[in-house]
């Protein structure tokens, strides 16, 4: 899981945890990973519990996930 930093139309800038703490402090230099938004999704804590055995498996549903 990651957060978002921010988006525009070139994608959706992700970090993680701690990461996005130092940059709101502007503590960082080290900007987020930019992802297209076909490739980032809403975070389903259910869903999440499963999808490392669901991939493993090769079961996935991408359709099941909420596009950001």
């Amino acid at each position: 899981m990651r957060r978002v930093w921010d988006e525009d139309e070139n994608g959706v800038y992700i970090t993680d945890d701690s990461r996005f703490e130092q940059l709101k402090a502007g503590e960082s230099d080290l900007w987020p990973v930019g992802f297209p938004r076909e490739d980032v999704f809403k975070y389903n804590s259910e869903l999440a519990s499963k999808l490392e055995d669901l991939c493993k498996d090769g079961k996935q549903d991408w359709n099941k996930l909420d596009p950001f």
